[in-house]
């Protein structure tokens, strides 16, 4: 059997790949044996290999400054850092019912940040990697209530949903 492999459409997102695997690479990651790649429009940029990698090898490093932190928060943004800082102390950034610790919270808000800046036009340290993120989700959550108990009807997933729609709502 001949497969044949379809070329996906040139996008801002896979347009986005080159630019990215620059920004990692001046910025110290290292990447052996893998490379960033465009999987299609319901997966998005993913990492795939580009040779066979025996077990244990290190396929990609990234430095602790590409990280998303609250420290990589506080120095690119001294405002978005302080804010960060007195939501943390109030225990805002986490929510133990379901399961969401601190690093979740300063990853979203340091996202919403980051995207505002794009959107703004002003110059981001993590513009590169904001490119490459999808710009909406499709999730159980956020369909219309007819879709959601109409889909979902007769499996445990609706019941998932209905909790955590209630419990975001409290």
């Amino acid at each position: 059997e001949r497969r044949t492999h379809m070329r996906a459409p040139l996008t801002a997102r896979s347009a986005a790949i080159a630019p990215l695997t620059a920004w990692l690479l001046a910025n110290g990651a290292r990447l052996d044996g893998v490379k960033a790649s465009w999987l299609g429009h319901g997966m998005g940029v993913g990492v795939v290999a580009t040779r066979d990698l025996p077990k244990g090898h290190v396929a990609a490093t990234v430095p602790r400054a590409l990280l998303l932190t609250v420290d990589s928060a506080a120095h690119d943004d001294p405002q978005l850092g302080a804010l960060l800082e007195v939501l943390s102390a109030e225990g805002v950034l986490q929510d133990e019912h379901n399961g969401y610790d601190e690093s979740t919270g300063v990853l979203a808000l340091q996202l919403l940040a980051a995207a505002a800046a794009q959107q703004r036009g002003d110059v981001s340290r993590f513009g590169p990697y904001v490119r490459t993120l999808p710009s909406s989700v499709d999730t159980p959550l956020l369909w219309p209530r007819v879709l959601r108990e109409t889909l979902l009807a007769g499996t445990s997933l609706l019941t998932d949903v209905r909790e955590l729609r209630a419990a975001s709502a409290a």
